[in-house]
């Protein structure tokens, strides 16, 4: 037993060197006094300096940690990618073989049937990206045809051609179109000889009526845009590259993100009832039909009039001066005194252009194709 005095010596030498400890810099010292585990001085400074702070078994938990993070990483640090074919992370094992693929399994494809893929059905599928791994983009059709309508072009009418009914003169002996008359049908390109002893104290026309008119119509023409589904069907595929799955099946994701449908897709063209264990069936029409269009232009005639002229002359066959006055149905009193007459008629007026309406719409095409899902 140490005596009081040796005691308190012991005490104050193990104060001074504590505090020693936390204030010397130990470069000052031989290396050779603080040989490292490997009997190396250098190598001991690296061992206290990095390694651990649990010492030899923190070394050996970073060295396993290191083991598991090669084996997801792969070699670009993201591990085992599952549906590409290829042994990223150098186990020996693919795609859904590999134990790092626990989130996918291998889904049987059955006869006749295409697949498996991820389905998105809904707007715009152009602009839904595929997920990594299944880049191969397949077109399944859709449903709700969307057609705005057409644009057409304004309808127009040329200039009328007319064909006017014969026209009519009536004649009187005398004025206020009273005592007696006669009515002279005339061809418009004859001159009518009265005779000298017809003396006329007035006379009336009416003007002839339209016996037919046409105008050329124009325009009408239909502008389509582009019809669109107003749900659309995508699927995303992984290409014949998966593998880590017997002959027949392809390895697939087991939890989908949306905006894709849960459950992997197969897909068949036509109508069809799906497969067993595949009961979420969607069928989407993989075609439209256009039936959008302009109603076809015409030209009412109703604007159409024939108006006639009646010129008197003081000679026989239509010569010598004349005095011309029309034909609106009116009495004439007091013409002047004439020999023959001659008419002229002519067609006047336009057309009123009408149709140029847009018309239809865009419907579902006969083909189907029909997408079932793994519930």
């Amino acid at each position: 037993m140490l005596r009081r005095s040796a005691f308190q010596s012991v005490t104050a030498l193990v104060a001074l060197l504590a505090a020693s400890a936390c204030t010397q810099d130990f470069d000052q010292f031989d290396p050779d006094l603080f040989p490292g585990p490997s009997g190396s001085g250098s190598g001991g400074a690296s061992s206290s300096g990095g390694a651990s702070s649990s010492g030899g078994a923190g070394g050996n938990q970073t060295a396993a940690g290191s083991t598991t993070s090669s084996s997801s990483g792969g070699a670009a640090g993201g591990g085992e990618r599952c549906t590409n074919g290829e042994d990223d992370d150098g186990d020996g094992a693919v795609d859904c073989a590999d134990d790092d693929c626990g989130g996918f399994t291998c889904v049987a494809v059955p006869e006749d049937w295409q697949g498996p893929g991820l389905l998105y059905q809904g707007p715009e599928a152009a602009d839904v990206a595929c997920p990594e791994g299944f880049s191969e983009r397949v077109d399944v059709g859709g449903r709700d045809p969307l057609g705005t309508p057409a644009t057409c072009s304004p309808c127009a009418c040329g200039a009328p051609a007319v064909a006017c009914e014969a026209p009519a003169v009536t004649v009187y002996t005398r004025g206020a179109c009273g005592g007696g008359g006669a009515t002279l049908p005339v061809q418009t390109e004859d001159c009518i000889n009265i005779g000298g002893d017809v003396q006329i104290g007035s006379y009336s026309g009416e003007a002839p009526d339209v016996n037919s008119a046409t105008c050329p119509p124009s325009g009408g023409e239909a502008t389509l845009p582009p019809p669109r589904f107003g749900i659309e069907g995508l699927v995303c595929a992984p290409g014949s590259d998966a593998g880590g799955c017997e002959a027949g099946e392809a390895c697939a994701p087991r939890a989908i993100d949306a905006p894709f449908e849960q459950g992997a897709c197969v897909w068949r063209d036509g109508e069809r009832s799906c497969p067993e264990g595949f009961g979420e069936r969607h069928v989407f029409a993989g075609s439209m039909v256009d039936n959008r269009g302009c109603t076809r232009c015409t030209c009412d005639t109703g604007g159409v009039r024939c108006a006639a002229t009646l010129t008197l002359f003081e000679q026989s066959r239509c010569r010598g001066p004349g005095e011309t006055v029309p034909f609106n149905g009116a009495c004439v009193d007091d013409p002047p005194p004439a020999a023959s007459v001659s008419i002229e008629v002519t067609g006047s007026g336009s057309c009123q252009p009408r149709g140029g309406d847009p018309t239809g719409e865009v419907e579902e095409g006969g083909e189907r194709i029909t997408v079932c899902c793994a519930r």
